[in-house]
């Protein structure tokens, strides 16, 4: 037996745009895969008789093929969508509405997909309403809470993940199914009827009805220019609605909507644990905000509550130009020479940590982690002597087991006991904890461990990085000279030669650290 569906008026507002984007409006109605009942069309412009037209001959005979007689034009009273909407719901003899805008193309399947939604419980089913010219996945700080609203970041602006299933939000956007009997506009709106749709639709949840978004249902928003509310002077009439807005948000017990943090590290991963270190200030300075953390290394923040995770690409999608978040630029520009992990707390205007963290220590297991390299040997931080480093290591700690540890691609050193590649980063950090020692290059581990609850000592070998910028006073930090240090230390590395000489010899290392940590 072929399913049955509700009956739907479908309702378009349109002022001026007869020859823009009306017709492909009216054109992706009549080529819908499940038909409404029937359609009406509010004129709120010229009241042009267009029957004469040789364009609109053609639609107006799809609109009679398909549609028969179940349709008309209504010459509007120039009051603005909200009042057309107003009227819709008298005129209209079905239960369920579906409203789209004049510069709105469905996909022929969008009305099918949102009767499907249709429950006794559910007052609206919006779908995917996406600018044509701006077509974008969705980020992580999209959001349709109504706490969110000023975010302005609607999930229905974006692409969602293919497969993704219908799922309730506060309210929807623009155009959507909803019922007519529960469903009521804000009377007191400019003729523009700025948010208009997001307070019908959230008074629909406020009843107990439930809104849903439909993400394979998607409509194509052209934002035409020209005509429609666009044609009406936006300032004062888009201020008025916002105060109205704000009423009904008060109103809501919504009157200090959520604000929002934002963090973004378009950088390294030993950067996003040097940021890490300054987490329980940051929150503290931000705890009745909203975060979102745009990252490139998302493990380093598992399990860190109440933030949302997003990637740069969210970053420049939300925030634009990410320039004023590069901590090297930031460094660069003030010149600075403090460290890293001071300069994120300066970026950030991060107050001072109001618990001082226990004093560094030396571990006490028997192992002693070796991460070698930074991401490759041949990378001019990379110490190139562990050939000859490893066999003084095994002499001056014979009970101690040493254990390499690195990206799954890393070259494995000779003569250790174990190798633990491509470890989660949450594994490398119980290692450390339980270590007598650690020895790195300058790469991630001493951010790691230095954003730890506790911080164990270690021993890093430095040859072109500086130590006073990049390095933690607690550590062994053991640098042949500077006169070797890179002049530009906030430059980029790729071209930069490898030379080995920069580097201080295996047994001067092995010296250092015996006089620093001993051998019990």
């Amino acid at each position: 037996m072929a399913e049955i569906h509700p009956e739907v008026t479908c309702v378009i507002n349109t002022k001026d745009r007869y020859f823009s984007t009306l017709p492909l409006a009216l054109t992706a109605i009549c080529q819908q895969t499940l038909l409404p009942a029937r359609l009406i069309i509010f004129d709120d412009g010229e009241h042009r008789d267009l029957r004469g037209d040789p364009l609109y001959s053609h639609i107006f005979g799809l609109l009679n093929h398909r549609l028969g007689g179940r349709w008309e034009v209504v010459f509007a009273a120039r009051l603005g969508q909200v009042a057309n909407h107003i009227k819709s719901l008298s005129m209209a003899t079905t239960e369920w509405l579906w409203r789209i805008d004049d510069d709105n193309v469905p996909e022929p399947d969008v009305l099918e997909k949102l009767v499907r939604s249709i429950k006794p419980n559910v007052g609206a089913i919006g779908g995917l309403v996406i600018n044509g010219n701006g077509i974008q996945p969705l980020p992580a700080t999209a959001s349709n809470k109504i706490e969110d609203i000023y975010l302005g970041k609607n999930e229905q602006w974006y692409l969602h993940p293919a497969g993704q299933q219908p799922y309730e939000v506060d309210h929807l956007y623009s155009s959507f199914l909803y019922r007519r009997s529960i469903a009521e506009y804000c009377e007191e709106l400019s003729v523009v009827g700025h948010r208009e749709e997001t307070i019908m639709t959230y008074g629909l949840k406020r009843k107990g009805y439930v809104n849903i978004i439909d993400p394979s249902a998607i409509t194509w928003h052209f934002c035409n220019s020209q005509g429609g509310l666009r044609a009406h002077d936006p300032r004062e009439n888009f201020a008025h609605d916002e105060r109205v807005f704000s009423r009904y948000m008060k109103d809501w017990g919504i009157g200090n909507p959520t604000e929002h943090s934002y963090v973004v590290l378009d950088n390294g991963l030993g950067d996003h644990y040097a940021f890490k270190y300054w987490l329980p200030a940051y929150f503290e300075k931000n705890q009745s905000k909203k975060h979102f953390f745009y990252v490139c290394f998302p493990e380093v923040f598992e399990g860190v509550p109440n933030i949302t995770l997003g990637s740069i690409a969210d970053a420049k999608n939300t925030l634009g130009n990410i320039d004023r978040y590069n901590i090297y630029m930031w460094m660069i520009d003030r010149r600075w020479t403090q460290g890293l992990c001071a300069a994120f707390n300066r970026l950030y205007q991060i107050p001072p940590l109001r618990v001082n963290p226990p004093e560094p220590r030396l571990g006490y297991g028997s192992t002693i982690i070796i991460s070698p390299y930074s991401f490759q040997p041949d990378h001019p931080k990379s110490y190139p002597f562990w050939d000859q480093l490893i066999p003084l290591l095994r002499a001056k700690y014979p009970t101690s087991q040493l254990i390499q540890i690195g990206r799954k691609d890393e070259p494995h050193l000779i003569a250790v006991d174990d190798h633990l590649m491509g470890l989660p980063l949450r594994k490398i950090q119980e290692l450390i904890t339980g270590c007598r020692f650690w020895i790195s290059g300058d790469n991630f581990l001493q951010h790691m461990v230095n954003a730890a609850v506790e911080q164990v000592r270690g021993v890093v070998l430095w040859g072109v990085s500086d130590p006073k910028l990049f390095g933690y006073g607690y550590n062994l930090n053991i640098l042949r000279g500077t006169q070797y240090l890179r002049p530009d230390q906030f430059g980029v590395w790729p071209g930069f030669p490898k030379n080995n000489d920069v580097f201080e010899r295996p047994e001067i290392v092995i010296e250092r650290i015996v006089n620093s940590y001993g051998t019990r």
